[in-house]
């Protein structure tokens, strides 16, 4: 099993993933991949974006209940964003908020969860792994808009 630490660092991949993503798809901002006519209709870069973000409060929030933290604030006042720039902005917010709470996981904390179901079944390493598969696959998903 992976350290907190080397999740950690996984975590901060996948956002700088995403940033990098982000910000080259500023001149395709609003265009969404394939049309409906081909069976290929997905989210433009912006739709990921404004979904993407967003969950990294949900994740981090997971992640302090399971260990018996308080969850982050939600630095975040809209989850639409007019512009990639807009959303990098907001990006850096909730980074900066999940990760004053993430950077106190301890390795014996991973196979902690919070109990009930869906996420918060999922031990903590579990909702690290799968917030850094969300964040490099919309990543990857932006990135190759058509």
């Amino acid at each position: 099993m992976p350290t907190a630490n080397e999740l950690r660092a996984g975590l901060a991949g996948g956002r700088a993933a995403l940033r990098a993503a982000i910000q080259a798809s500023a001149d395709n901002w609003e265009t969404a991949k394939g049309t409906a006519e081909d069976g290929e209709a997905g989210w433009s870069p912006r739709q990921t974006a404004e979904h993407v973000i967003p969950s990294e409060i949900m994740f981090a929030g997971g992640i302090c209940a399971a260990c018996g933290y308080d969850g982050p604030e939600n630095p975040l006042s809209s989850t639409e964003f007019a512009t990639a720039a807009d959303a990098v902005a907001a990006l850096d917010a909730v980074e900066a908020a999940c990760d004053g709470k993430i950077k106190h996981v301890q390795d014996e904390e991973l196979g902690k969860s919070a109990g009930g179901e869906g996420l918060a079944a999922m031990p903590v390493a579990a909702l690290l792994v799968a917030d850094i598969w969300h964040l490099t696959d919309h990543a990857a998903q932006i990135s190759n808009p058509f």
